[in-house]
């Protein structure tokens, strides 16, 4: 299964972070062989004013290029890996150049902070993961520097079944545990009075259909269930992330992985919504968000271009 990350992007943002991701992208470059990496960092035009050019002879210099002297230090620093690698620093609007930039240079992996104690909102992350037509890997300054157990977001859709293609990918890079997991709702609008008994059995029904589904999926993809499980739980509160979140906390898995369900109107595009929440603040797992490439590429032509 070849899911390869040949062009990994790196998003920075000049806090603190930074630090923590070129020490990241050490471990990405370690585990996954890529064959370039890009460090990049996106600031809006700056316009000094002539008075303060001539006041400060050090304003002479463009700022981008002092911004990318200073990264460029990090790196000799952080990051050791043995890769191609650039920094690149851009003016212009943050979430549209660097989406952009990955439609353009054909990015497999971009990697973004998700900050936890760092100072941050988090709102041009959740733009650019909606928007960018690569996988996105988000990360918190604790995660860890392991990929031992994948915990895969399993609804049966066309593209959770290319998230578990992911995973099956890194599980031979990795040697890591594949668990996948399915999060139904009952219908209980339909049926609203349920006794007890009625309830069971219909759970026992809805799990019995979840799994005949999820055979024609691994049938098709030609692995084993034992490989590759799938476990099954009752939503009966509208919370399928938190759900996936927990149980992945409790059975100590390293990264959760959703494919992405883009929504595109005609000025912008959504993650659904459990993508969206698993990818939100507050929680600590990095998650990695599975995208079409293809069906993304082309949504951004119809907005952008």
């Amino acid at each position: 299964m070849n899911k390869k990350f040949n062009k990994i992007l790196v998003c920075l943002d000049l806090t603190e972070m930074d630090d923590f991701l070129f020490r990241y992208t050490n471990f990405i470059v370690d585990t996954f062989a890529p064959s370039s990496v890009i460090f990049m960092h996106v600031m809006h035009p700056v316009e000094i004013p002539d008075e303060i050019k001539s006041s400060f002879p050090g304003f002479n210099e463009p700022v981008d290029q002092l911004v990318r002297e200073e990264l460029e230090e990090k790196a000799k620093e952080l990051f050791n890996a043995k890769v191609d690698f650039s920094i690149q620093v851009k003016q212009g609007l943050t979430t549209e150049t660097i989406v952009r930039y990955a439609k353009n240079n054909k990015i497999d992996l971009t990697i973004m902070g998700k900050k936890i104690g760092y100072t941050g909102e988090g709102g041009i992350t959740r733009k650019v993961t909606s928007l960018i037509p690569s996988s996105v890997l988000l990360v918190t300054e604790t995660a860890p520097y392991n990929i031992k157990h994948l915990w895969v977001r399993m609804d049966f859709s066309k593209i959770s079944i290319e998230a578990l293609k992911m995973a099956q990918s890194i599980k031979e890079q990795t040697g890591a545990k594949v668990t996948c997991h399915n999060v139904f709702k009952l219908p209980l609008n339909y049926f609203p009075q349920q006794t007890e008994k009625q309830e069971t059995r219909l759970l026992e029904q809805m799990t019995k259909h979840g799994k005949k589904e999820y055979q024609k999926i691994i049938k098709k993809l030609n692995i084993k269930e034992e490989e590759f499980p799938c476990e099954f739980s009752m939503n009966k509160e509208g919370g399928e992330a938190q759900i996936l979140y927990h149980k992945a906390v409790q059975n100590q898995a390293d990264l959760i992985l959703s494919g992405s369900k883009m929504k595109s109107g005609l000025t912008h595009v959504i993650l659904d919504n459990t993508s969206e929440k698993l990818a939100g603040g507050g929680k600590t797992l990095p998650v990695l968000i599975v995208k079409d490439k293809k069906l993304s590429t082309g949504i951004l032509e119809r907005i952008f271009d």
